[in-house]
Formats: C-alpha cells, structure tokens, sequence
C-alpha cells in the first residue's frame, strides 16, 4: 500500500461523516477480498498427508493486537478445518517489520510468538517448510472470524484463550516480562486492579472504536472499586497502563499504591501530533514498542481484577487471564459515529 492510502484509511474514520465511512469500508473490504481471496497452491513434494494453512493479513493491516486478535480467528477455522495454521507476516508484511532480522526472523510473528501446534503431531511447521509442501491454503487477507472487541462472549473467549495457549511467546519476550514484573517490585501481600488508560489515538473519534475513558473518569470510578474490592488481610494496589505519562502521573497523585513499568509514553501532549499508538516506534524501535505493549498487556492479564473501556490492549488480557479475574468490569460509553 502507498504512504497515501495508508494516511488515508486512518483519516476517514477520524474525519468523515459516518455515510463516507461506512462507504469507504464496504469499497475497501470489497477491494481487499477481490484481491487477496483464499486460494489453494503446491508449492512443493513435502508433507503430501497434511493441509497448511498460511494466515496472511492485507498489508499493512492494522495495530498488532488487533492482527493479533484475527490471527486467533482465523487459527480457529484453520483447526475446524483439519488445517494446520502457519503464520507469515514476513512476505505479508504489517506496520511492525523492521529491516534487518529479530532473534534470527523477518516474520513479525515470530519475533514474539511461535508458530501454532499442530495438536496431530505436537509440531510448530516454519514458513521455509510450508512453502515446499503439497497442499496449502492462503489465506483470504481480511475475514473477521468473531467481533473481538464488541461484548466478552463467554464461550468466543473460551475458544481465544484455547488459541493463545497454542501460540506461546517466545522466550525473549517471556524473559522480557519477568525482568519488568521483577522490577515493579510488587508486595506479596498486594492485590492489583488492572487499570489501562488509552489516550492517543483512541482519544479521538474513530468511527466504529469505543470511546474510552478519560483519566479523570478512570481515576472517579477508580476510587469506589478500590475500596469495593479489597480484603480485609491483603493490600489493594493499582497497576496502570497508558501510553500518556500524563495519565501514569496523575493516577500517583490520586492513590497510593501505584505500579507500572518504564515503558517509553508519549509526553508534553506528543500524542496529538499522531494517528495511531504505532508512532511511538518514533522514539523506539517498532519491535521495541511492541516488546514492551505486549508485556503491559500480558501483566494487565495477570491482576487480580481488571477495570477500562474496550479496545483490542484490553480484550487481550481478558483472553490471556483465562477467567481467572476475581473482579472484571467494562464501562462501556458507546461507540463513536
């Protein structure tokens, strides 16, 4: 895609009336469809016996979680069908390759998660092997398996959290969170409300998003579940995530313990010059911005309750808790049209 169209496709859902963007969306999924439909290829003699699946994404797709998010639909259709999954964000690339390998690969993917298991074998299969086998099926770029973000589904987080668990992080990323989560420093006696806070991009309209809470909001209604939530032997702490140092600061002046981790943020209204969370690779690397989204969201996961508005950081961690939140509370104040 050209710098144009790119530009483009986060400015109409900012700036347009609701007709032209729901007419730009139904020419573009039309556009996409028609070229990048799911096709069937033999690309070699190998593995005749067995069907891969190659997840492949419409370049440059969109924020990582939210590719994250259909890649574990469309895993799920790949294993209904009896497919083996395989993901290539290497030939498909997204916003987030960078130019000289990471830990040895230029598949995006696999700088912080493995391939999916084939469950018959207890194989992970690398893109080189797919691509000299028999029977494989590309991927139609942009089907939607589930509407992830919209209500927590029950039984749609069951089958995400069943697909996350197939795609585990590579150790890079899981030595990463534990030098974080050890640096936090964490009471044993603490137990912690997940509270993320988004700002920039989704701090503004964009059509279709919800709209989220501001700081302020956030730390009002803060105040009641902290207290609604406690125990009486053990010490209720927040963990906070915002990408706005803005937010982090103004939710440790308002309580007492507070947890977050160095991640790079956006400072002196910074954000306002940005369409999207990606732009902060402007001040680090994408792999590095995206090292360290993940480990927030993987210990937003890990509280013992989870507090925010809906966005694809936050219905991540609830598919990564697996159920386990003693206390999980969604304020949901519409979308934007």
């Amino acid at each position: 895609m050209n710098a144009f169209l790119d530009k483009m496709r986060f400015w109409i859902p900012a700036h347009a009336p609701a007709w032209a963007v729901k007419a730009s969306f139904a020419v573009w999924i039309a556009y996409k469809n028609l070229t990048m439909p799911q096709q069937k290829k033999s690309f070699g003699p190998l593995n005749q016996d067995k069907t891969f699946y190659v997840i492949r994404l419409y370049p440059p797709a969109s924020g990582f979680l939210a590719d994250y998010n259909y890649v574990l639909g469309y895993m799920k259709n790949a294993y209904d069908h009896g497919w083996i999954p395989v993901v290539d964000m290497q030939n498909y690339q997204t916003l987030y390759n960078e130019d000289s390998p990471i830990h040895g690969t230029t598949n995006v993917w696999e700088y912080f998660f493995e391939q999916p298991l084939d469950p018959a074998t207890g194989k992970r299969y690398t893109l080189e092997e797919v691509y000299q086998s028999k029977n494989v099926i590309l991927s139609n770029g942009s089907d939607q398996f589930c509407n992830y973000t919209g209500d927590a589904d029950p039984e749609v987080l069951k089958w995400q959290h069943e697909m996350y668990l197939r795609v585990p992080f590579k150790k890079e990323l899981t030595d990463y969170i534990e030098k974080m989560r050890a640096s936090i420093q964490i009471p044993a006696d603490m137990d912690l409300i997940g509270a993320p806070i988004r700002g920039s991009d989704l701090g503004k309209r964009f059509y279709g998003h919800a709209i989220q809470t501001t700081t302020e909001e956030t730390i009002e209604l803060l105040k009641t579940r902290v207290e609604a939530w406690s125990h009486e032997d053990r010490k209720v702490g927040i963990f906070v995530n915002s990408e706005e140092q803005t937010a982090i600061d103004l939710v440790r002046e308002r309580f007492t313990h507070v947890y977050c981790t160095n991640s790079v943020r956006f400072v002196n209204n910074e954000s306002d010059k940005v369409n999207r969370v990606a732009d902060l690779y402007n001040k680090i690397s994408k792999y590095e911005n995206i090292l360290q989204y993940l480990t927030n969201i993987y210990l937003l996961s890990q509280c013992d309750s989870l507090f925010g508005t809906m966005n694809n950081g936050y219905y991540t961690a609830i598919i990564w808790n697996g159920g386990k939140f003693s206390h999980l509370e969604t304020i949901d104040k519409g979308t934007y049209n």
